[in-house]
């Protein structure tokens, strides 16, 4: 937002210590981008041109004599070619210094003495200030001989730009810059008032809506318009805001949207041909011509602005081309509304139409301008464009025009700040705000005004306390924390796992957490519920994903798109329902895991690789009571016969295996395996706490057993039953053969077994040994009906 602070001056008086307002801004409000004089240029004069004759050496030269106010005029060589004689003219003096650092000095011309020199506005660094000029500017008759000439264009002013966030729509308008700049200054503020005439001719229009996004609609006839320029202060206080001045008309409407935040439009009521306006959704297929003649295809969903027959507008955010007003218009009707924000800013962000007007419709405007802005701009078109007005304006309008309240503590404004305001401090400070308040008890009940609907709660009146009260003022305190850092539990397990994954040479990755909607359930066990963006970027990131391995998978496709064959990823992630958020550890392996040429060693990813892997990470974190087991639950992208699941004391955690045929299929890739488990399951039962084992003094004994068993009982349930019966002895068991086949029953399996024995306290001897064997035998036997081979 643009502040010309010589409009500023009309409401407060901020003097000319413009540094101090800008650092008050900075402090208390918002930030100053800049501040900086809307004309860079110095020892400048009105003059009088007394004469202008043709230069003896140069055609295109005129030498002229200019009275500046001097004792004797002053010799000047021009160029321009609308330079003439009884003209007031802008003179730059020598010694004036122009924007880019153009310094004007004497000077001999074609061997001429020329002292200063006659300006137009561009040499100023005015552009758009009068279509009609060209060369240098002419002023009107009235302008002084000797005075300043910005002064006389009202073009001696300072820009205050102002860098807004979103959460101070009040901003948006001069007289909400005048109501905080009143505030932190503490000074009265001066509002406007408008008054003018009414012809008595009936007013015979009429205005309605069908739709509910439309909450008041204000529409004036005003006839007897004349279209021309603005006068001279309308189009400076314009260009210091930042907007182009283009007619009285349109720079009235631009006009009163700065001074009250209140967007309006002017149609050409002829073009109209109705006696009623109504505000509606627009029809299907409906294609209205904006103002930019672009043809824009509406939806349902937009707000128009209609006559019986056709659209004319589009609500908020840009007029209709048909209903223009141009240099024939001599009959407007001049429209003030308050249309949905939330409807304004799609159609603006889907039409690509960023304006002034959508930009403050868009955050809402405050119901209690409605009729202010569009009687000041009726007072305007009297005065600058010698309309009209035809009877009363015709409007509906169900607004809440009353302030809310909020309620706020002075305990709990001293809790969540930290300080000690006192009754009378918070009292001085709504005062300032211009905050209607009443208090019993310690107890504020504030009354917040329409104009700012930026402040919905207790939190906001805190804020807006704190701000008025000074930031600098906050007490400066080292904040309480221990004097040793350490990590959690949590990022203590995220650190091993990445640290292991790391080395046993896995990339990790970071992917996004938005995937497509048919990759949303691939890997669901149970059906989970699916949160999807309303509004997505792109149709390829429109769902919060479950599982992490899609995201894997569509790095492995890209990893081998460019000939990257051996590819092993890990990621600690989360995956979202509209329940809860679960972080998992995923990973994913594809080609050769290890080779040796010159040994001629290929060790290729498969199954057991995998589980042996995830079997080392369980080891690293100490965790013992874990099975590895068929899975129970189906997952669609997972090959039904490569695919198990892991419990920790009997708790489901995650699976592995190999992915389905056809979903390696549908992507391109092949013997892939993948596993996910639960982060918060494995940071439950993991223990990295040190504890130093002596090396044992005695020797171990190693015994060999073929057990036959059904072929049916997985061998994790065997191991689970050796360990059991192993107890302390045995220190490790390990599988180095499974059989099927001659002297071996069909529906039996061999596996042969190496079992470590030890004792810490001393050397086994071979009876003790065999009774260990005996009771592991008796307990497969028991549990398993397997015997000895």
């Amino acid at each position: 937002m643009k502040v010309s602070l010589n409009w500023l001056k009309e409401y407060v008086d901020i003097e000319d210590n413009y540094k101090l307002l800008e650092d008050k801004f900075n402090l208390m409000s918002q930030e100053v981008e800049s501040l900086y004089k809307l004309v860079e240029a110095t020892n400048l004069v009105i003059g009088h041109v007394l004469t202008c004759e043709k230069h003896p050496d140069a055609q295109k030269l005129s030498v002229t004599t200019v009275d500046v106010g001097q004792e004797k005029p002053l010799q000047i060589i021009c160029g321009a070619p609308n330079i003439d004689k009884d003209q007031k003219v802008i003179v730059a003096l020598n010694g004036a210094v122009l924007p880019g650092n153009f310094k004007i000095k004497k000077a001999k011309i074609r061997g001429v003495e020329s002292n200063g020199m006659i300006c137009s506005l561009d040499e100023l660094g005015v552009k758009d200030f009068d279509a009609s000029e060209d060369g240098i500017y002419v002023l009107g008759a009235d302008a002084v001989v000797g005075e300043d000439p910005l002064k006389y264009l009202a073009l001696d002013d300072y820009t205050l730009d102002l860098d807004l966030t979103a959460n101070r729509p009040d901003l948006l308008s001069m007289e909400g810059v005048a109501y905080d700049t009143a505030c932190m200054l503490d000074k009265e503020i001066t509002l406007k008032e408008h008054k003018y005439d009414k012809d008595k001719e009936d007013n015979n229009f009429s205005v309605y809506t069908d739709t509910s996004k439309c909450l008041a609609y204000y529409g004036q006839i005003i006839s007897n318009i004349k279209i021309k320029e603005s006068p001279y202060w309308l189009k400076s206080r314009l260009l210091a805001v930042g907007i182009r001045p283009i007619n009285n008309v349109v720079d009235i409407t631009n006009y009163v949207m700065i001074e009250y935040g209140q967007p309006l439009h002017a149609f050409d009521y002829d073009k109209l041909n109705s006696d009623r306006i109504l505000v509606r959704k627009a029809k299907p297929n409906e294609v209205l011509k904006t103002l930019d003649e672009q043809e824009r295809e509406l939806l349902e969903d937009d707000i128009v602005i209609s006559t019986k027959e056709r659209a004319v507008a589009l609500a908020g955010v840009m007029g209709g081309f048909d209903t223009e007003v141009d240099d024939s218009t001599t009959k407007i009707l001049l429209e003030s509304a308050y249309f949905d924000p939330i409807s304004v800013r799609k159609t603006s962000k889907r039409l690509d139409l960023k304006s002034e007007s959508s930009s403050r419709f868009e955050k809402g405007v405050d119901p209690n301008k409605l009729v202010k802005a569009l009687e000041y701009a009726t007072e305007l078109f009297i005065k600058l464009a010698d309309g009209v007005v035809i009877g009363n304006y015709s409007f509906f309008d169900n607004t809440r025009k009353e302030p809310h309240e909020v309620e706020l503590s002075l305990e709990k404004l001293n809790l969540i700040t930290g300080n000690n305001f006192t009754t009378q401090e918070v009292e001085e400070i709504l005062k300032r705000l211009r905050f209607k308040n009443k208090h019993r008890n310690d107890v504020f009940i504030v009354e917040i005004p329409t104009r700012r609907q930026n402040v919905y709660g207790y939190q906001d009146l805190v804020e807006e306390i704190v701000r008025i009260h000074g930031y600098d003022k906050i007490p400066t305190s080292i904040p309480e924390t221990p004097t040793y850092g350490y990590l959690t539990k949590i990022q203590k397990l995220r650190r091993v796992v990445k640290n292991y994954f790391v080395n046993l040479g896995f990339n990790e990755t970071v992917t996004y957490s938005l995937v497509k909607d048919e990759e949303v359930k691939e890997f669901d066990v149970e059906d989970e519920s699916v949160v999807t963006l309303m509004n997505p970027l792109n149709k390829e990131k429109s769902s919060l994903r479950h599982s992490l391995i899609p995201s894997l998978i569509n790095v492995l496709s890209y990893n081998k798109s460019r000939k990257m064959q051996d590819v092993f990823l890990f990621e600690i992630g989360r995956g979202y329902t509209e329940e809860k958020e679960a972080e998992l550890l995923s990973g994913l392996m594809h080609g050769l895991f290890n080779s040796s040429l010159w040994q001629g060693k290929k060790e290729i990813v498969d199954y057991y690789l995998l589980k042996g892997i995830l079997e080392g990470l369980l080891k690293k974190l100490k965790i013992e009571n874990y099975e590895i087991i068929k899975a129970k639950n189906i997952i669609k992208s997972m090959h039904p016969g490569i695919y198990a699941e892991l419990y920790i004391n009997n708790k489901y955690v995650g699976f592995l295996g190999k992915l389905h045929p056809q979903k390696e299929h549908n992507v391109g890739i092949n013997k892939t395996y993948v596993f996910e488990l639960m982060l918060e399951a494995l940071n439950e039962n993991y223990n990295l706490d040190l504890v130093m084992n002596e090396i044992p003094k005695y020797p171990a004994v190693t015994r060999d057993l073929a057990i036959v068993l059904d072929k049916d009982i997985m061998i994790e349930t065997l191991l689970k039953e050796v360990k059991k019966a192993g107890k302390k002895t045995l220190k490790s068991v390990d599988i180095f053969d499974v059989y099927q086949g001659e002297n071996i029953d069909d529906d039996k399996k061999s596996v042969a077994l190496s079992l470590v024995l030890q004792s810490n306290e001393k050397t086994l001897e071979t009876k003790e040994v065999d009774i260990v064997i005996n009771r592991i035998l008796k307990q497969l036997e028991t549990s398993l009906n397997a015997v000895l081979r």
